[in-house]
């Protein structure tokens, strides 16, 4: 139901902004981060490549367990009627999809045999939280941040064409500074909640468009952009520095600016 697609919007978000631990559910597997560091930006840096992964799983306490679902699978039974039954993973509830994600979001073991693993492939492996029947759906390289010179390039030979553009910033802070020359989307990141549930259904943003996303230095839209990728954005890219490495490096003409709030982690200055 739209109901049910929304609250997994959120848990998906939530994972990749909280980065949050907890006792089974498929937010367990992503690995925590303590500190997030800002990102370190010049001229001289070149757009990210990561390895992205799309699976399902099962997960389960034994791994006698795990090789008798994967019978089931093998003989023909529902791969996502098994997990809606079985698994003791919260992914249950979308028949153990877990959507597309990337190098270092989930825990080692269970990241290396999905980026082994052939797509449309099944695998078994143990992790902490116990065994994981794997269904790997696809893999693919993906470009996930943009430099400033990049986007200055785009848009200067008008390269902007069919593309959307989202600042994750907060209004007073787009107040103070903005990039010039397209029409941005501001969706506040500190507001996810209200327009999580649009994103996933499609009534916001075009899932199938190019999509740059922005926010002061890169790590809201960094993680907005994750979120982006696991709900079915076929190609999003974050904007390594933010508007301030803009400002610095591709426009000094639009400014600067500092937030009142201070702190690496506090999501009104990243």
């Amino acid at each position: 139901t739209s109901a049910e697609s929304g609250r997994s919007a959120r848990v998906m978000l939530s994972v990749v902004v909280l980065a949050l631990a907890g006792a089974r559910p498929d937010s367990a597997l992503v690995r925590p981060t303590a500190r997030l560091a800002r990102p370190i930006f010049a001229s001289a840096v070149e757009a990210l490549v990561i390895n992205q992964a799309r699976a399902s799983h099962i997960l389960v306490d034994t791994e006698d367990m795990c090789d008798a679902m994967r019978t089931q699978v093998e003989g023909g039974m529902s791969f996502a009627d098994i997990a809606t039954t079985v698994s003791l993973c919260t992914s249950r509830t979308r028949g153990g999809f877990l959507g597309w994600f990337s190098v270092g979001m989930m825990a080692p073991e269970f990241e290396q045999a999905c980026f082994d693993a052939e797509p449309g492939s099944l695998v078994k492996v143990s992790t902490n939280f116990g065994w994981h029947l794997i269904h790997v759906e696809a893999k693919r390289h993906h470009l996930v941040d943009m430099t400033p010179a990049q986007l200055r390039e785009r848009m200067g030979v008008g390269d902007v064409g069919g593309m959307q553009f989202v600042d994750v910033r907060s209004p007073a802070e787009i107040e103070k500074v903005t990039i010039p020359g397209v029409q941005w989307i501001n969706l506040p990141f500190n507001e996810y909640s209200e327009w999580g549930d649009k994103i996933t259904a499609g009534e916001i943003l075009d899932p199938s468009k190019e999509t740059v996303v922005i926010c002061h230095h890169g790590m809201r839209s960094s993680r907005t952009a994750q979120f982006m990728l696991q709900n079915g954005f076929q190609s999003v890219v974050s904007l390594l520095g933010g508007i301030d490495a803009y400002a610095l490096e591709a426009d000094p003409s639009i400014g600067q600016y500092q937030n009142e709030m201070k702190g690496e982690e506090c999501s009104s200055c990243g």
